[in-house]
């Protein structure tokens, strides 16, 4: 399946807004996909979580159309793709391996949980 880091998706916007030679469509994904059951394992390393509950088919199907609006062989199948013309172009990702991005947004979202519960005491 293929993902990418929030800040590497924030800079490719900034890049094709600056970037006059940015022009037509371009893949916006880390270059290094992986399988559903890899990253829901590397998920749950990173959130430590030594358990994940599976997901039958239907709830799959449900939650995708109903939650996330989207279609759900998406969530089911997902899509293998490359940036290869942002590569081309020069782009770097800060993020390109699926363990960084995710140790990273658990380390954001545990600053973020502190300051929340250190201003509601």
């Amino acid at each position: 399946m293929s993902w990418i880091h929030e800040r590497d998706m924030n800079r490719i916007f900034e890049r094709a807004v600056l970037d006059s030679s940015i022009q037509g469509a371009y893949v916006a994904s880390s270059p290094n996909p992986v399988s559903q059951i890899d990253f829901m394992r590397q998920l749950r390393k990173t959130m430590r979580m030594p358990v994940g509950l599976p997901a039958t088919e239907s709830m799959v199907r449900f939650g995708a159309y109903w939650f996330l609006r989207t279609d759900p062989e998406l969530a089911l199948y997902g899509r293998y793709v490359m940036p290869q013309r942002l590569t081309e172009a020069g782009f770097e990702f800060e993020y390109p391996q699926l363990s960084d991005a995710l140790r990273e947004l658990f380390h954001l979202r545990l600053i973020a949980d502190k300051r929340h519960s250190s201003s509601v005491s």
